[in-house]
């Protein structure tokens, strides 16, 4: 169970993620989206398409209890996140595109999210109350702070910049901040958590990054857009999934669906190396393909 103090922190942290999220952004974004819609509508379909459906099937398969398979479904259609946007600078993709994704789904999240939910969580809901409104005004809140570092951009690139940066570790933090919390209060229930859990915190991100790209293959984009889809789907808002849960679930549903977003927090961080690792073997390998090509010729 998190204290007040605890969700006043947490809150305090999210808002500096979405502080960092506007940060990164420029008026020139939404005009480039506008001009090249389509790696913007594939991350939609991908981000708010087939997530919560990979979610849903499995929290069925792995058959999770109604409060696990909520957090999960939650998780699946939440939006993207700065970590996400630097992981894409890492795997040396479309940084503009990751960042025009991540914003747009933010800002559809408001309407999605909620949908979503009622679409694939209402059968894991028994006996639990899902807040929509508040989960909508959270999201809308958090629209404030994106805002004010678009803004703060505007004044000052270099301090932009900063906000970036400490964005990037308040997101880490959050993760492990909450899993802190949890490995202090609730010992016992870390050391009895079924592996189904751990399965579904790590599956959920793997499909994300292999659906996101093979969708983006299919419908004509480049490699460095695919890398980019395919992370930008994969890693979700942990943090804001926490926050989300931890500010409009009360306390005692709160407690127990934080976990597997608290699991995912710290999967995703290996899975997306690994994805980042992959991506950047294979512009390697395509680079020396191309050198001999260009011999050959």
């Amino acid at each position: 169970m998190l204290l007040p103090q605890d969700k006043a922190l947490l809150a305090l942290m999210v808002f500096i993620i979405m502080l960092g999220m506007g940060a990164t952004l420029r008026s020139d974004d939404f005009r480039n989206v506008f001009k090249n819609p389509r790696g913007v509508f594939v991350g939609f379909l991908s981000q708010f398409g087939w997530m919560p459906i990979i979610a849903y099937l499995l929290a069925v398969v792995l058959n999770l209890p109604n409060y696990v398979a909520l957090s999960l479904i939650l998780l699946g259609a939440t939006p993207g996140g700065t970590t996400s946007n630097l992981f894409t600078y890492y795997s040396r993709g479309s940084v503009s595109l990751s960042v025009s994704m991540t914003v747009c789904s933010t800002i559809a999240a408001i309407f999605m999210m909620p949908l979503l939910l009622g679409l694939y969580a209402t059968e894991f809901a028994e006996g639990l109350t899902i807040p929509y409104k508040n989960i909508a005004g959270a999201l809308a809140m958090l629209l404030i702070p994106v805002a004010i570092g678009m803004y703060i951009r505007k004044l000052s690139v270099t301090w932009a910049q900063r906000i970036e940066k400490l964005a990037s570790f308040t997101g880490i933090g959050v993760v492990l901040f909450l899993v802190g919390i949890y490995s202090l209060r609730n010992q016992d229930l870390l050391m009895d958590t079924p592996v189904s859990y751990y399965v579904a915190a790590i599956m959920l991100g793997i499909c994300g990054f292999v659906l996101g790209y093979l969708a983006s293959k299919v419908l004509g984009l480049k490699h460095k857009e695919c890398k980019t889809v395919s992370l930008e789907t994969g890693i979700q808002n942990g943090p804001l999934t926490l926050g989300i849960i931890a500010l409009t679930f009360t306390s005692s549903q709160g407690a127990e669906m934080l976990l597997l977003p608290s699991i995912y927090g710290i999967t995703i961080l290996l899975t997306a190396t690994l994805a980042t690792l992959v991506y950047r073997k294979i512009d390697a390998k395509e680079q020396v393909q191309d050198s001999l090509k260009l011999k050959a010729s």
